[in-house]
């Protein structure tokens, strides 16, 4: 059994009901799905890997460079044994990005802000369509689910 894979682009032609349905059987039976050709520029999404991980590689490099980690490596290498130190460098350490505030993007890369920002703007666009979609599978008026999320319709 394999994860469902929709060619959104189908939609708009005649294979319409039959995308329709396969969307509703990727909600149904699997609780997700994965779309291609959905419209987002393949070029923006090379872009936005490319400043992903740029800054993910300069945030790691600032991290491993800051006092605390500093002060722990020094810690380990005059009480620790070499299994010790083996074991810090294999650490899981977690890094997320939340990008919600406009005004707490990363500064570096310089284009990373811009690329996230047309990227979320693309996302939003087919949030909408698929929201319409399910709509439509499920008979309700168009924008019902969008309204639930937004409260206003908006």
């Amino acid at each position: 059994m394999a994860i469902p894979v929709i060619d959104f682009s189908k939609l708009e032609g005649r294979e319409r009901a039959e995308t329709l349905a396969r969307i509703a059987n990727g909600c149904q039976e699997w609780g997700f799905f994965q779309l291609v050709n959905h419209g987002i520029p393949v070029e923006l999404l090379e872009r936005v890997k490319k400043v992903c991980s740029e800054c993910y590689r300069l945030r790691a490099e600032g991290f491993k460079a800051s006092k605390p980690v500093q002060l722990l490596n020094k810690l380990v290498e005059e009480e620790g044994d070499a299994a010790d130190a083996e074991r810090l460098d294999n650490v899981d350490w977690e890094d997320v990005f939340l990008l919600q505030d406009d005004n707490e993007w990363p500064a570096n890369p310089p284009e990373f802000r811009e690329t996230m920002k047309e990227y979320r703007e693309e996302l939003r666009k087919l949030a909408e369509k698929v929201m319409e979609v399910m709509d439509e599978n499920l008979g309700f008026e168009k924008g019902s689910i969008r309204s639930s999320f937004s409260g206003n319709g908006e």
